[in-house]
């Protein structure tokens, strides 16, 4: 062997064992905690550099300090210039498919990309050093390319300004890809870091490359001095199944099929619920077991373990997943970049703030400008990440997508949750404006002739206080019998969203308005919700459902109606509820009236509606409804800064349930209507059945406390719970309480189409307790409720029959599904956010909370004035002494023992904490703005 290539083989063998000192190696025990490893991030053995030197160690000490010096260019050529005959990369698309421009301005770059930092970050690589030193001019010369090396700052570093290395600016520019490192990048010595075109492919292991037939390259593991392969079956995944193996499982209910949950607060532990809802759900324990799965993906789950159910019944069923059947989690994870404990020069870590999602090893093709140099200037910088493969279950290997912005600042946070929800926030461009009307569109005489005519009707919206889109109005007029007829009108957005355009598409896909503390994200163009939002004051079109109803609440009839009405005013809760409440001031507080209405008008209406709506609602729950209410916040913001200065948990007042009542019974008459009409295509909605099994555990769990429900059935549920949740004889802190650990079992409700389903059950609304149930009452902001609204034209002869597949209503309510949850999930993370805000704004802020659990080391609590769940450790920096008290009749009726010691100014004190106690809590802010640091306040 040359001298040249034996240099070359012990500068790589130096490179792949190089080890961090003593106190990085301490560093590198974190790195690898996240997925229970002990070891370095790559799995090789940890070495001291107190180790004695080797007989080689000189020549490795010079390799490892040699410097490249590349010849410099003779030409004129200006960075970002191409050149004649030497080959471009592809053009990177940035992120803007899914994200607006203005919100994602920071694209990343793809892994054959090249510019001025990705040679920087390359050119430590001493490989790249070795070849480059010795053979770089010889093939400058050969390729006659002299004028094809890139201006980087590696050549011409007095040339290039470096703005480029501010945290804030693209991660990467439009610069050419020189044929000459194309060329370099082939050299077999490299070809183990890089694949034939140029892509990144580390290893995560050692593995030797060896050539297959066909010039295919096949990978070995390498041996170790006794010829045996290392070890690395427990930090491998398990191969999949096969599609057959998985239909034939499924079909001998040998393998179960569900949606995988990961536990928020102990990544390695998730759930899959069985398609009997009456059995425990079967834990998935560890990541290996999980098999790269993520939240929300439908996997094929195969038992490992089965209790004994004769002695064994406390025990939980455990599985691992062995296919992955749909990945409905986008793969991609909000986090920060950071160095290896080692100082590694090939691969960062990326930590994401999801603990559900792996650690990522970043290559430095995707790094920022100058981010190994300047690595604490990123420390406070949120990334976007994207997984792009997983086979070690220590850690996944990603890139980074986009810089989404500084951590805590609002607006980065907003697309922090936005870009990890996956949702679409990019306004409708040019191309869809011609397919609706202007804002002064003005209804058609025809128009109003084909349909029915209710101006004359006292017609108005109650809504919150600050809602833009108005989908829905009701009316009320006295009938000659003595009856009543009330009617719901609903915006017919349908009439003017004409179905297979442009804009219908991309509609659909938005599928849901997007709610966020400071901003709505709609999921119309703005015009076209003003033009469809049933202002008072204006003609408007809408879809109405009418009934005759009897003064004791008796539905005798309904018809359904394409109408024109002329809402006389907008009303808020807040002033339907001043009436209900029969308040003197009420009347003053009424804004103005329209189409000659006045206040008596609308006062006895709200009235009428109000004494109907409760019968309704008592009926409804008699006959076996249930309602879990979740505390949900709302905030005054501060107009110049949009930051929080007041927050409150929403209550549900009589208001509220008497537009839900009457939205409630539209829905389920239109429901009915469409599915009678067209059984194969109704657009419905079901609520599954909770789970049996955590319903009687929580039952049983509660019953030795005192509080005793009954789980026979939603309606049950609802009356037994009653007693304990009611604001009459309940505290607001315990019906908090059991409100959350009800609805822990319960399911999500999901749309659907009739046509593919095969049994009655399938339709049913455990919650509603109805066996039809649809949505028709927002289309402004559902568009499930358009596909509702076209249909029931369709019903009524305002259109012919929709030509549609079953697939296709199937794939249009799986979208509803998967935006609706999305949609949620960002909402609750704003709220948080926001929170989070209020909180830091006013720290310490100390409030009471209700404690939830109680376990060895720690309590959980809700805290009553905001609705917030926190966890609370007792560890090393607690002043005192912590004893869990655990009871055999049931981890509910465990205590946690306190003994805060004394201070100059105060003496021992004893608190004991059991479930349902309220206790002083301080909250501050984290410093990585997603979490509250919750600490006890010493009682007095």
């Amino acid at each position: 062997m040359s001298d040249q290539k034996k240099s070359i083989k012990n500068s790589a063998l130096a490179e792949s064992t190089r080890s961090p000192n003593n106190e990085e190696a301490s560093g590198t025990q974190e790195v690898a905690t996240n997925h229970g490893s002990a070891t370095d991030v790559e799995g090789y053995k940890v070495e001291s550099k107190n180790t004695p030197k080797g007989k080689n160690s000189r020549k490795k000490e010079k390799i490892r300090n040699m410097h490249l010096e590349m010849p410099t260019t003779t030409g004129t050529q200006q960075q970002g210039h191409a050149i004649p005959g030497v080959s471009t990369a592809p053009q990177y698309q940035p992120f803007s498919a899914l994200f607006h421009q203005d919100l994602f301005i920071h694209p990343g770059i793809p892994l054959n990309a090249n510019n001025s930092k990705y040679l920087e970050n390359l050119a430590h690589l001493q490989l790249y050093q070795h070849s480059m030193q010795n053979n770089c001019v010889n093939l400058l010369r050969m390729n006659n390319q002299i004028g094809s090396l890139p201006n980087s700052p590696l050549t011409h570093p007095s040339s290039i300004s470096h703005a480029w290395s501010n945290p804030g600016t693209p991660l990467c520019n439009d610069q050419i890809t020189p044929r000459f490192l194309q060329n370099v990048m082939q050299h077999p010595l490299l070809n183990q870091m890089y694949g034939r075109q140029g892509n990144l492919q580390f290893r995560q292991d050692k593995r030797q490359v060896v050539s297959g037939k066909n010039g295919t390259i096949k990978e070995t593991p390498t041996k170790n001095k006794n010829g045996k392969k290392k070890d690395q079956e427990d930090k491998n995944f398990e191969p999949y199944l096969n599609a057959e193996a998985v239909d034939a499982g499924l079909k001998e209910n040998s393998l179960v099929e569900g949606v995988l949950r990961i536990n928020p607060k102990q990544f390695q532990h998730a759930y899959v619920s069985s398609s009997d809802r009456s059995l425990q759900d079967i834990l998935i324990d560890g990541v290996k077991n999980r098999n790269r799965s993520l939240e929300g993906d439908v996997v094929i789950v195969q038992i490992i373990h089965q209790p004994d159910e004769s002695n064994d019944e406390s025990k939980q069923k455990k599985g691992k997943v062995v296919y992955i059947k749909e990945k409905l989690h986008t793969r991609t994870c909000i986090g920060h970049l950071k160095l290896m404990p080692d100082k590694n020069r090939q691969k960062a870590l990326f930590v994401p703030r999801d603990h559900r999602v792996p650690r990522l090893n970043i290559p430095f093709t995707c790094w920022p400008d100058n981010f190994y140099a300047e690595a604490k200037s990123y420390e406070n910088t949120l990334f976007l990440a994207k997984i792009e493969s997983w086979f070690d279950t220590r850690f996944a290997l990603g890139k980074i997508i986009c810089n989404i912005g500084q951590s805590g600042d609002m607006l980065s946070e907003a697309k922090a949750i936005l870009a990890q929800t996956d949702l679409d926030v990019t306004p409708f461009g040019p191309e869809v404006r011609d397919l609706y009307p202007r804002l002064d569109y003005v209804i058609p005489v025809e128009e109003i002739k084909i349909r029915e005519d209710c101006r004359k009707l006292c017609t108005f919206s109650i809504d919150p206080a600050n809602c833009r889109d108005i989908d829905d109005a009701v009316s009320c007029r006295k009938l000659e019998n003595g009856n009543y007829e009330i009617g719901v009108h609903i915006s017919d957005v349908s009439h003017f969203l004409t179905e297979n355009t442009i804009l219908d598409e991309k509609v659909a896909e938005k599928a849901t308005t997007i709610y966020l503390v400071e901003k709505a994200y709609h999921m119309l163009p703005d015009d076209l919700c003003m033009l469809c939002s049933l202002f008072p004051g204006v003609d408007k079109l809408a879809f109405s459902v009418f009934w005759e109803i009897t003064d004791n609440a008796e539905v005798l009839s309904h018809r359904f109606s394409k109408t024109v009405i002329h809402s006389c005013c907008q009303l808020s809760y807040d002033h339907a509820q001043a009436v209900l409440d029969s308040r003197e001031d009420a009347e003053m507080l009424f804004p103005e009236f329209y189409n000659g209405f006045e206040y008596k008008d609308v006062y006895d209406t709200i009235k009428t509606l109000g004494k109907i709506s409760s019968i309704f609602r008592k009926s409804r729950f008699d006959n076996g409804a249930l309602r879990i209410d979740q505390p949900k916040v709302s905030f005054h913001l501060i107009p110049s800064t949009g930051l929080p200065d007041a927050l409150w948990v929403y209550e549900n007042k009589q208001s509220h349930q008497l537009i839900e009542e009457f939205m409630l019974l539209a829905n389920m008459t239109v429901a009915k209507r469409i599915y009678d009409d067209y059984p194969n295509l109704a657009f419905l909605r079901c609520h599954p059945p909770p789970s049996g099994y955590m319903l009687q555990q929580l039952a049983k769990s509660l019953k030795p406390m005192g509080i005793d429900l009954d789980v026979t059935s939603a309606g049950s549920l609802h009356k037994s719970l009653l007693q304990y949740i009611e604001p009459s004889v309940a505290d607001r802190g315990k019906a908090m309480v059991l409100n959350m650990l009800c609805a822990k079992p319960m399911t999500r409700a999901k749309y659907f189409c009739a046509g593919g389903c095969t049994s009655d059950d399938d339709f049913q609304h455990y919650a509603l307790n109805v066996p039809l149930y649809t949505h028709f009452t927002s289309p402004i902001r559902r568009y499930a409720d358009i596909m509702v609204h076209r249909l029931l034209s369709a019903s009524l002869n305002f259109r012919e029959t929709p030509k549609w597949e079953i697939d296709k209503v199937k794939m249009v309510a799986a979208q509803c599904n998967k935006q609706k949850y999305n949609a949620k999930r960002a909402s609750e993370l704003s709220t948080e956010l926001y929170t989070l805000k209020y909180i830091e704004m006013n720290s310490p802020y100390v409030t009471d909370a209700v404690v939830v659990d109680i376990r060895e080391k720690y309590i959980d609590v809700i805290i009553v004035a905001i609705g917030l769940n926190r966890r609370i450790f007792f560890n090393n920096d607690f002043p005192g002494e912590h004893k869990c008290i655990k009871n055999d009749a049931g981890i509910k009726l465990s205590k946690m023992e306190l003994l805060w010691k004394a201070t100059d100014t105060l003496p021992d004190v004893k608190q004991v904490i059991e479930v349902f106690s309220i206790v002083e809590v301080e909250l501050n802010r984290d410093e990585d703005m997603v979490k509250v640091d919750t600490k006890l306040v010493r009682p007095v």
